[in-house]
Formats: C-alpha cells, structure tokens, sequence
C-alpha cells in the first residue's frame, strides 16, 4: 500500500506540473521534457507514468473535465429558480475570464488540438456532452425557456446555451478590453430568462 501511496505522489506532482505548463504555455510550446525539467524529474518518470506526451496531456485534460464539471454542477446547484441558474452559470463563465483565465486558455487549446487528435476529440465531446447534460438537467428541466421550441430536444438547447457562453468566453478572451465585452455574457443571460 505504501508503494502505491509513494508511485502516486511523483505521477500526481508531474501531472499538477503539466497543467500548470500547459496552461501558461500552451500545448505547442510545451516538450514532455519541459514539464520534466519544471517538475525536476527524470524525462524517464514522465514516460514510464504516461507513456508519451499524448498519454499525459489526456490525463491533464480528464482532470481539467472534472474540475469544470464539478465546478459547474455545484454552481448550478446552489441556485434556487431557473433565474438565479441562469444567472450562476453566467457568472461562472465570467469567473473563469477574470480569475481563471489560464484554466480557460487550456480548455479552448484542449478544444483546438482535438480536432486533430482523435482521443483528445473523443474526450471533448464528452465533456461538451456532460456540460450539455449539466444545463438541460439543472435549468431547462421544467422551465419556459423551451416553450416555443418544442421542434427541438432540449439536449439541442442545452448545447446552443453551452455553445454561446463558449463562443462569447472565446471571444472576450481574444479581445483586448474584457471588462466592456462581457456585455455580451450579459445579453445571452437577459436572452435566456
């Protein structure tokens, strides 16, 4: 048991590292031997944990999907009415450009790179499923919003509510003044309620 304690310790400080490194870097910029050199580790340890640089980075993004979707959950669920989720799951997405903004920098390059790497696509979509899951579950359950469009699953909606809140965070990130673009975030919040 204690081998297994100790072996976890040196695979979680290299996956912590790497998080760190490719959320400041960027996955293009950054080397297996790079997170090595920043976790002062053997390139060695980082292969014999992780096999390659693919194998690291889709554990780094299994822990990113589930901070997000914890952190979305709990958000959603501390809300009373539809009004004030909305409201929370605005916010959230707001917190995220403001205070973790390299958090979100991974999840969009993570988004990028998965267009070209089938594993990291297929762990996309689920978590773009699961989020879709999180919003129909906790805000379109029951609600109005999907009066008057009943030609459309709620999954649907769910994944447009998901797509433009992803869309604008995307764009206010590449602008250069954040604070007067998250109107935009504001607007999708008055648009849903």
């Amino acid at each position: 048991m204690k081998k297994k304690i100790e072996k976890a310790k040196p695979s979680q400080k290299i996956l912590t590292t790497a998080f760190e490194c490719l959320s400041t870097k960027g996955y293009a910029n950054v080397s297996m031997r790079d997170i090595a050199n920043e976790a002062g580790v053997a390139l060695s340890h980082l292969t014999y944990y992780y096999k390659n640089k693919e194998g690291l980075f889709t554990e780094v993004i299994n822990m990113m999907m589930h901070q997000y979707l914890h952190e979305i959950e709990d958000s959603l669920k501390s809300a009373a009415s539809t009004k004030e989720k909305i409201a929370s799951l605005v916010r959230y997405f707001k917190e995220l450009i403001r205070d973790k903004p390299n958090l979100l920098r991974l999840f969009i390059d993570f988004t990028a790179q998965a267009l070209w790497l089938p594993s990291f696509g297929e762990q996309v979509d689920s978590l773009f499923n699961n989020l879709a899951e999180i919003i129909d579950k906790n805000i379109l359950a029951d609600t109005e919003i999907c009066k008057g469009l009943q030609e459309y699953s709620s999954k649907s909606i769910a994944r447009l509510i998901l797509g433009a809140l992803y869309g604008v965070s995307i764009q206010i990130m590449l602008g250069s003044d954040k604070e007067s673009t998250f109107e935009s975030l504001n607007l999708a919040e008055s648009l849903l309620n």
